[in-house]
């Protein structure tokens, strides 16, 4: 099953003191771009970071949603990130489909 993520940072506020913000990019924010490098190289996902703004989004192919919930566990952004999550159908499908209801309808 394919799957739109997006993952955006939640706005916390005031700024963090710079040590801080150091801390959670060191932390947090490196470690996960490093996750999804991986999993990018390894053919799991395809995507990239969302210009100009502090989130990414990708395709992921994961057997089940509970595969693709363990996956995005395991970033340590999790927890200070919204996520959205789109289930996708294929292109085939929905050609298929498509043509099977276009057909339908000329023999009514």
């Amino acid at each position: 099953m394919r799957y739109l993520v997006t993952i955006e940072t939640v706005d916390s506020g005031d700024a963090p003191p710079p040590a801080e913000q150091a801390a959670f990019l060191e932390q947090a924010v490196l470690p996960t771009l490093q996750t999804a490098k991986g999993w990018e190289d390894s053919g799991k996902i395809t995507g990239g970071i969302l210009s100009g703004r502090r989130g990414a989004a990708f395709v992921v192919d994961a057997a089940s949603n509970e595969e693709l919930g363990d996956m995005l566990r395991q970033l340590p952004v999790w927890g200070t990130s919204e996520v959205d999550i789109t289930p996708l159908e294929s292109f085939a499908h929905v050609i298929q489909t498509t043509t099977e209801t276009a057909n339908q309808l000329k023999s009514m």
